[in-house]
């Protein structure tokens, strides 16, 4: 799969000639370079145009600028005007090869750097969502409710970002960055009050333009303006991009800073700390909230009352003893434990959201890898061909009546189905029964059909609580293995 392809073109370049892997970086992902050619990413500095029509609109009149984006290219861009403490910074990460790269060790690549991968953007009135096929597969919010930033933010890899609309273009203004995050391949540093705002306006129906102004009078001698342009990508779609999955960059980057006298990374050998859950408020009562559609509004962030599986499914031979030889080992090999998705059937102990929109719904997840899940209701087949096997799946939903059915297939099968280890095959289907019977709670029934590894379909129901004023905190696993926090 392509996923795969691009890990292992890059790893050996890395792990052989450590300057080749620089530039071979700095063509794909730098600021002010395009990504590489080819289909569904980006395009070159004869920048091409994307198909043509109309702008679409929301139903409040904006701009609509949901689809699928190739990669952001942008060429002709000034470099940014750096004090001095910053470019010794630069000239250090240079002279080792970039080889404390946090992007190259699975770690996000704070906004605004841009990897050569497609970028999907998610919008509702109240919220535009931007989701990552590259770099860490996880997801930005941008909040158009009017809101400001809150006080006594925690820094974070890509920041708080609140927007508003200027005529057609959605200016987003983004503060609070975590002070280690690489916002470019070069790595220029940046300080606490490290200031970002970003237009992004739809021209037509297939191009868009991206201006990014950087503001840091900690670290930069003025604003560091940078524009981008992307196309619209109407045949092809994301697929699962999952960094870390045998990923051995780190070793050959940390050698590589050991023979240069730097530091090595703080990995936690036996993996992350299963995490603790704040307690979850009272769900509030009232009748069920309806979309503009008249459909089931199931968008809220929800918290699991349960983890595990109410019991254990009926298991052919073999993989009654997989989950035997898991149970015994007592989690050792957990993929949670070393941040790998938990797929499509485990949950994690921290909040999910669900934003509802009527071609699509995203459920994005707080914990584990801080990723999402994407429900297409607009009718669509799941394309096998593109992608045949990954950890979460295709996810095609419809209605029935006022419950949403979310069917998926095309699982890998390495995630487990709760914490005690439960295995599945790769030929897994789940249907999902979504409910939402009043304001406060939402139940999912999930049937599993796997003849591989059952003897018979395995059903069972979770229930989730509306958690009102709550909001997705950043968890970055990735992050807390390597000793970054």
């Amino acid at each position: 799969m392509r996923k795969n392809l691009t890990i292992v073109v890059v790893t050996v370049f890395i792990g052989s000639v450590a300057t080749l892997a620089s530039l071979t970086l700095a063509i794909a992902q730098d600021k002010g370079a395009p990504p590489p050619q080819g289909k569904g990413r980006g395009f070159g500095r004869g920048a091409k145009k994307g198909p043509a029509g109309p702008l679409p609109r929301l139903s409040d009149g904006k701009p609509d600028i949901t689809g699928v984006w190739n990669g952001f290219g942008g060429s002709g861009n000034d470099a940014p005007n750096m004090q001095p403490w910053a470019a010794k910074i630069v000239a250090a990460h240079r002279a080792a090869d970039g080889a404390e790269d946090f992007e190259a060790r699975c770690l996000p690549g704070g906004p605004p750097r841009a990897a050569p991968y497609h970028t999907s953007f998610f919008a509702t009135p109240k919220l535009v969502l931007m989701l990552f096929e590259g770099n860490t597969h996880m997801y930005r919010q941008f909040f158009v409710d009017g809101s400001s930033h809150p006080k006594d933010l925690k820094p974070t890899f890509y920041g708080d970002s609140r927007a508003h609309w200027d005529g057609d273009t959605l200016v987003v203004d983004t503060v609070s960055f975590f002070e280690k995050s690489w916002y470019d391949f070069a790595g220029t540093p940046h300080t606490k009050d490290m200031h970002l705002t970003e237009a992004f306006h739809r021209i037509d129906y297939g191009n868009m333009e991206m201006k990014v102004t950087i503001e840091d009078p900690g670290a930069l001698n003025g604003p560091w303006v940078i524009n981008r342009t992307t196309t619209l990508e109407t045949d092809f779609d994301m697929t699962e991009y999952v960094c870390n999955e045998n990923n051995q960059d780190p070793g050959h980057l940390d050698a590589t800073l050991e023979s240069k006298g730097g530091a090595q990374n703080k990995r936690l050998v036996n993996g992350v700390p299963p995490v603790q859950a704040k307690k979850a408020p009272a769900p509030p009562a009232g009748p069920t909230p309806r979309a503009e559609d008249g459909k089931v509004d199931l968008s809220g962030v929800w918290v699991p009352t349960t983890t595990n599986l109410p019991s254990d499914p009926s298991y052919q031979p073999a993989f009654k003893k997989i989950y035997d030889e898991r149970k015994a080992n007592k989690g050792k090999d957990d993929p949670e434990k070393f941040c790998l998705p938990n797929g499509a059937v485990r949950v994690n102990p921290l909040p999910y959201k669900i934003v509802q929109g009527p071609k699509m719904i995203a459920l994005l997840w707080e914990g584990n890898t801080h990723s999402y899940r994407r429900f297409f209701l607009d009718g669509r087949k799941p394309n096998l061909d593109v992608e045949p096997e990954s950890w979460t799946g295709l996810s095609n939903g419809k209605w029935d009546g006022d419950t949403l059915v979310v069917d998926t297939v095309g699982f890998n099968d390495k995630s487990w189905l709760d914490s005690t280890g439960k295995p599945h095959s790769d030929a897994m289907h789940l249907v999902e029964r979504y409910k939402r019977p009043d304001l406060g709670h939402l139940n999912v029934e999930l049937t599993i059909d796997d003849a591989k590894a059952f003897t018979k379909p395995y059903s069972f129901t979770r229930s989730f609580t509306l958690a009102p004023g709550w909001e997705l905190q950043e968890y970055v696993c990735q992050a807390i293995l390597d000793g970054v926090y």
